[in-house]
């Protein structure tokens, strides 16, 4: 019966996948000249501002030193980190916290299992992934990193809380 039910669920995923409004997330469409050259190195480009701000004596060389740090360019050994655009890193955020919330209202409301909640999730928004089972194992780590960040209980959805709320009855007073 589980193996029928994760079957309808795969095939779901692989309508959905085609669709997916994250499959812009997996490699965003830059142009050529505007991603970072392969042959690019980190400490490469730190050594070359430091060389011209030492040679020119020019501030803005060590302001973009200071730069490349505040925005997480590079790491302490100059190394360049994985980097993308501040609202592609708040959209993929946003997305991933709601997807968390859906998988956690799954669970408790429902009582789905965290597999079967993940797989939903993944089924129904053709989660990107090379299969199916991937998809499922990349909501779980991504439910279970944001749960160990926030804590047991994830932020509240805006439906749950509109729900919760109590309207004033001549019945309460």
């Amino acid at each position: 019966m589980a193996e029928k039910y994760f079957a309808e669920l795969e095939g779901l995923w692989r309508q959905n996948k085609k669709t997916s409004p994250m499959r812009g997330y997996l490699k965003p469409p830059y142009p050529s000249w505007f991603q970072r050259p392969k042959s690019l190195r980190g400490p490469d480009l730190v050594r070359e501002l430091q060389r011209l701000r030492a040679m020119t004596g020019d501030r803005r060389f060590k302001d973009a030193l200071v730069a490349l740090g505040e925005h997480h360019i590079v790491d302490a050994k100059f190394n360049f980190l994985p980097w993308e655009m501040p609202f592609l890193a708040q959209e993929r955020a946003d997305f991933e916290r709601e997807t968390c919330e859906t998988v956690h209202v799954l669970k408790t409301r429902h009582g789905a299992s965290l597999r079967n909640a993940c797989a939903v999730v993944a089924a129904l928004l053709g989660w990107p992934a090379t299969s199916f089972a991937a998809a499922i194992k990349d909501a779980e780590l991504i439910y279970r990193r944001h749960l160990a960040k926030d804590g047991p209980q994830l932020p509240r959805t805006k439906l749950e809380k509109s729900c919760s709320t109590t309207i004033p009855t001549t019945a309460n007073s």
